[in-house]
């Protein structure tokens, strides 16, 4: 009797289990998607580190030297992909300067350059020109 006593106030706050547990209700409505980004996407993963070249150089060495020695912690053969993103074609040849830099910096830090990769991407939405450093 006394165990029937204990099992009724935990069995108070209990359900059954029936289809429409796992059925959503019918006034469940759905979440709106997210927005989507104008243009296309440049790369869908997320960068190591950003620098973004406005209207003068950045100062990125130190933050880089930080996120490369935490990447090699992690990984020793950790491959760096370099990207400038720039918004027209005209911009390519300033880009191609600017991850060259960034590239000379990471082989700074004692990463080989059969490690680190360079590209140029366009994005017609990128504000400033962009260079991001990506892990692989």
């Amino acid at each position: 009797m006394r165990h029937l006593l204990i099992l009724v106030p935990l069995l108070a706050g209990c359900s059954l289990v029936d289809q429409t547990t796992f059925a959503p209700s019918p006034e469940a409505t759905p979440e709106p998607a997210a927005a989507p980004r104008p243009g296309p996407s440049v790369d869908p993963r997320q960068p190591l580190v950003t620098m973004t070249w406005g209207s003068q150089t950045p100062r990125y060495k130190e933050m880089l030297g930080y996120a490369v020695h935490a990447a090699e912690a992690r990984s020793p053969a950790v491959q760096y992909d370099v990207i400038s993103v720039v918004r027209d074609a005209a911009a390519v040849p300033t880009g191609t300067e600017h991850a060259s830099d960034v590239m000379r910096a990471i082989m700074a830090e004692r990463v080989p350059a059969s490690r680190v990769h360079l590209g140029v991407r366009v994005d017609p939405v990128v504000p400033d020109p962009q260079v991001r450093v990506y892990v692989r």
